[in-house]
């Protein structure tokens, strides 16, 4: 019998989710966009919705489980988790592409130059781009599937002849006065999976590097930076000091207003050429990514002496909130570690674990109503937090990583499609994660179905999962390592000395 009341929680949820990423939208866009550009704001609202939903899928599998072997609930969560895990990788491969893509037509249109795009409209440009990239990734999806798309299951084989009496949950091969009454015989069975599971496994290995690398470093980024924004915040300067470092920042800025202009001649030269993928405008576009991150160094430094001096050191109030943040973050972090270490590594690696840890912790605050959920989203959305900050983090110092960092009212609709792509996508690896790291409590769930059997088991793949859980941990220890290598005042956002 369906749970009615469960449906209609799910679906109140539902709504407040959408509710909230119309807010986000709200609060984060840039002025500029205001009132414009709705193609991008409905996919930028819909990839934050699908990602909550893909974390936020397994407790609402859990409570339609309740426990049982059969689902006492009445939601079809096979094939909600399926539906919502394929819609997000069709947004991700196409939306997400073609909305940057055809934005990115607009901005490079010059009408000094208007032979610049082949194609005569940004629709136009757009599918230029995003058909050849959809053909090669079916290709490669619709190649290992044909080749791979099989799950690899171990079985057991006893051979023998029944007694009266027998009883499946006795070791039946057990020796009888020393003589074997039956072989046991260990092998593996190759079912097919659907083209649906295996596409989305495919994808999610993306968000799964994604994760493992920025992940990582947004675990360990996250509490060190907000600690140390509290112990280096603005102190109020005298209008002397104010004065000279303004002098020395406007010197970096007409330093960086030339190489803008010198830059921006250099890429459109290049890209007369008919190609964009000649070596010497990808030398131009990394030029282009490094001058990007001088700016936004600059603008820190910028905000920073205004707060000093105008606002005299800003409000005291925020800053101790974002050093308790920070607290609670280091936290979260440690308990994330302890329950990898215990719990998940040696699941993993079919040993026994040391604790059930935050299993045993859900499963006793879920009969709470709200309480179980409310803890459940701070740890995963504080995963997808992670993975946010590490690509910010990590873009400052890997020369290839485009910054799109995500600023109150200052953000332009491309670094919100991009930051919606990395979301989206990561919070299919999530979701996945959380569905291992937390095995024993989603017992029975159609997620753990889905992710524990189908695709974790996939031909060839058992270990690679193992491997992300792995480097995940590795890249959070390399961070501690860089950091003290490097402490505050070495890294590259607090200073400022440019190299051009």
């Amino acid at each position: 019998m369906a749970d009615i009341l469960l449906i209609i929680l799910s679906a109140i949820f539902g709504i407040m989710v959408i509710v909230a990423s119309v807010y986000f939208l709200i609060y984060y866009q840039h002025p500029q966009d205001k009132w414009v550009a709705w193609l991008p704001k409905v996919v930028v609202v819909t990839g934050l919705t699908l990602s909550a939903l893909n974390v936020f899928v397994l407790p609402l599998d859990v409570a339609n489980q309740n426990g049982r072997i059969a689902a006492s609930g009445g939601i079809p969560m096979a094939e909600l988790t399926l539906a919502l895990n394929l819609t997000s990788v069709f947004l991700f491969l196409v939306g997400v592409p073609f909305t940057m893509f055809y934005y990115e037509g607009a901005d490079d249109g010059d009408e000094s130059d208007e032979k610049k795009k082949s194609s005569p409209s940004q629709v136009g440009y757009a599918l230029k781009w995003l058909i050849p990239t959809l053909i090669f990734t079916g290709g490669i999806v619709g190649v290992m599937y044909w080749q791979l798309g099989y799950a690899e299951i171990e079985v057991t084989r006893l051979t023998g002849q029944l007694t009266k009496g027998f009883d499946i949950n006795l070791d039946y091969c057990a020796p009888v006065a020393g003589v074997a009454v039956c072989t046991r015989q260990v092998g593996y069975r190759y079912p097919q999976v659907s083209w649906i599971v295996y596409t989305v496994a495919l994808i999610g290995l993306i968000g799964w590097v994604v994760f493992a690398i920025f992940g990582g470093a947004g675990l360990i980024a996250i509490p060190v930076d907000m600690i140390q924004d509290f112990q280096h915040r603005p102190k109020p300067i005298t209008s002397a000091e104010y004065t000279e470092r303004k002098k020395a920042i406007g010197q970096q800025a007409e330093l960086l207003i030339e190489v803008g202009k010198n830059l921006q001649e250099e890429l459109k030269v290049a890209s007369r050429g008919g190609s964009r993928m000649n070596r010497r405008f990808r030398q131009l576009r990394t030029k282009e990514n490094e001058f990007r991150k001088d700016t936004l160094i600059l603008e820190f430094h910028y905000r920073r002496l205004e707060s000093s001096y105008k606002a005299q050191g800003g409000n005291i109030l925020l800053q101790y909130l974002g050093f308790v943040g920070g607290c609670f973050s280091a936290v979260v972090s440690v308990i994330w570690i302890i329950h990898i270490a215990l719990f998940l590594l040696p699941t993993m690696f079919g040993a026994t674990p040391y604790s059930l840890f935050l299993n045993e912790f859900f499963a006793n605050v879920s009969p709470v109503p709200f309480i179980g959920t409310a803890f459940y989203a701070i740890f995963t959305f504080y995963l997808l937090l992670c993975v946010v900050k590490g690509n910010s983090k990590l873009g400052m110092r890997i020369v290839f990583i485009t910054i799109h960092p995500l600023r109150l009212g200052e953000t332009m609709m491309n670094s919100l499609l991009f930051n919606v792509g990395v979301i989206l996508v990561s919070s299919l690896s999530v979701s996945q994660f959380c569905t291992l790291a937390f095995s024993r409590y989603a017992k029975y769930t159609a997620s753990g179905y889905l992710f524990g059997v189908q695709i974790q088991k996939l031909k060839n793949m058992q270990y690679v999962y193992v491997g992300f859980v792995c480097a995940f941990l590795g890249v959070a220890g390399a961070m501690i390592g860089w950091i003290i290598y490097k402490p505050r005042s070495k890294q590259r956002e607090n200073r400022m000395n440019f190299k051009w």
